[in-house]
């Protein structure tokens, strides 16, 4: 089975990638004439309430909101993992483990060590990394230049301090540089999944 994991932070371009992904190893299924499983999960989901809830939590501001954010973050994974990781060929995650990177500074390392003891793990783990400026222009420009329906870490600041702490835990994961335009990033991540 291959598990393959998208992350970074918000408008790092993971869900543009993981359907680049996506589409890599389906077009491979047909050309092939394969029937390999293939899932793609990019939490928190919205066919699930664990994913819902998490989502509806992320737009308001709080420290209990942020709290319910997590534990339901957490939970829409671990449901993503009893559903799909057993029956999976090719399993392709956005967003995952570096949900930490939204928790207190204190707590950072110490949950990813946890969350990666008990959470399966890969050789496919690539973080998106981009500055919080550009971060911000991808956000506004998704969001038709509205600062209406921005989630409450959706600022410069909070973007470069979750950047910061993703940067404490990412050091087996493969980096790639967000920056580029979405098809360079493409490229870059097809090379691994190609020759690793």
């Amino acid at each position: 089975m291959k598990f393959i994991v998208i992350d970074g932070i918000d408008g790092s371009g993971k869900d543009t990638q993981v359907q680049f992904i996506y589409e890599k190893y389906m077009d491979e299924n047909n050309s092939f004439q394969t029937d390999n499983v293939i899932s793609l999960r990019s939490h928190p989901e919205s066919d699930n309430n664990f994913g819902k809830i998490c989502h509806n939590a992320l737009s308001k501001k709080g420290k209990l909101r942020k709290l319910i954010a997590g534990i339901f973050y957490v939970l829409d994974i671990v449901r993503s993992l009893i559903l799909y990781y057993p029956k999976s060929d090719i399993l392709i995650f956005s967003r995952y483990l570096l949900g930490v990177m939204y928790i207190p500074k204190p707590l950072v390392k110490l949950s990813y060590i946890f969350l990666d003891f008990i959470f399966p793990t890969s050789n496919y783990m690539f973080f998106l990394d981009i500055s919080p400026k550009e971060a911000m222009k991808r956000i506004l420009k998704r969001n038709n230049y509205e600062f209406t329906n921005l989630h409450a870490f959706e600022n410069e600041k909070s973007l470069g301090e979750c950047r910061k702490k993703a940067f404490l835990v990412t050091k087996n994961w493969k980096k790639v540089n967000g920056e580029q335009n979405k098809d360079k990033v493409w490229e870059r991540i097809e090379y691994i999944l190609n020759t690793t």
